[in-house]
């Protein structure tokens, strides 16, 4: 009874969202406004032949992102990014449809965008890495999710500079700590709220921590070639013996092979030295090829971890993927994909198939 209320909330917002989607005005905007889009996935994941059997279960589940734009003017709006997703892990063994599904603000901030700058201020995700975002696959971006940075308070801004022939180049920088507000927290399922007393690296509640990333292409080398240079400073919180400093070097593209066919390679590679504010380093690489044809696709991608704790005894863990899938002409795509984990010395092998639908809307 319970998988079917959880069913039955999400037709409805999907209902609702359809009813929001009314066209956008084709003539001049007009202000205030609403806009953003809704993306939603409904994924399933059967873990199999694992070395620690609790991990051997069949976990299907919902994650719905929407993306909400309040433009008050063309330049000023509040920018917020809602996440309903499981927010608990499973028991081991326990096979869940639906479950633990909980809704939370991952970010809520102001934001001012000027000609070649913007500015902004709030609870946002600062910018370091990329692989956790375009590694490509079903399962592609696993690993590299270890290093993302997410729910932060503080504020920053970015400058894009270039042209067409030399590539345009964005430097953003970023201060903030981890949100131990009332947003840190979830409704429907309850996740707990962040504290201080917690610990972890940027939990300080002071704008002690920082990253400064540059973003841009080389048109200058040839079309399609993208790159990203990032480094992030986190203070160690309670209980943390160091500091977190972390390095991200990253090339990635998108090229025609032929009339109806693009690649797309991503490089990646980390460094943290004392991850997590433990006195340990931790190097990730990621190396993935992304192929579409026509509505097809396919991907490949393998991310390698070292962890290497302070006196010795470094060990590798190592994820690789493949899937592949089908986009339809109504927007709907459909992937299955296939991983085998290695983490700590445990084997696993994971089977999955993803669908996903995005449902833009604005209001004038």
């Amino acid at each position: 009874m319970i998988a079917v209320n959880r069913l039955t909330a999400l037709g409805a917002l999907l209902a609702a969202a359809s009813v929001a989607s009314a066209p956008a005005l084709a003539e001049e905007e007009l202000f205030p406004r609403i806009e953003g889009e809704i993306p939603i996935e409904i994924q399933n994941d059967y873990t199999f032949d694992a070395d620690n059997k609790a991990d051997e279960l069949n976990d299907t589940y919902a994650t719905i992102e929407p993306a909400i734009s309040i433009r008050f003017t063309e330049q000023f709006s509040f920018e917020t990014g809602l996440v309903l997703e499981p927010v608990l892990d499973p028991d081991p063994n326990d096979d869940r449809f639906f479950e633990d599904e909980g809704l939370f603000a991952e970010t809520a901030y102001l934001l001012y965008r000027g000609y070649n700058f913007e500015l902004f201020a709030g609870k946002f995700n600062p910018t370091f890495g990329v692989a956790w975002d375009n590694a490509p696959g079903v399962y592609g971006t696993d690993l590299a999710e270890d290093y993302e940075l997410t729910e932060r308070i503080g504020f920053g801004g970015s400058v894009t500079l270039g042209d067409e022939e030399v590539g345009t180049h964005t430097l953003t920088a970023n201060t903030f700590f981890a949100d131990t507000s009332f947003l840190s927290g979830s409704i429907i399922t309850d996740r707990p709220r962040n504290q201080k007393s917690d610990g972890g690296v940027s939990n300080t509640e002071d704008l002690s921590s920082f990253s400064v990333t540059l973003d841009g292409d080389l048109a200058f080398i040839g079309d399609g070639i993208g790159y990203h240079l990032g480094v992030v400073s986190q203070e160690g919180g309670v209980g943390d013996p160091e500091d977190e400093l972390g390095l991200a070097v990253a090339l990635f593209g998108e090229f025609a092979v032929g009339e109806d066919t693009t690649v797309g390679p991503v490089v990646e590679y980390v460094h943290q030295s004392d991850a997590g504010g433990a006195d340990e380093d931790r190097d990730y690489i990621t190396l993935g090829l992304g192929v579409t044809h026509g509505p097809w696709n396919f991907a490949v991608s393998d991310t390698i971890r070292n962890v290497d704790p302070a006196g010795g005894g470094d060990s590798d863990d190592n994820q690789i993927q493949v899937s592949g899938g089908y986009a339809f002409e109504n927007g709907l795509t459909f992937d299955v994909g296939y991983k085998h984990l290695e983490d700590g010395g445990n084997e696993s092998n994971t089977l999955g198939a993803l669908l996903t639908y995005t449902i833009p809307f604005s209001a004038p």
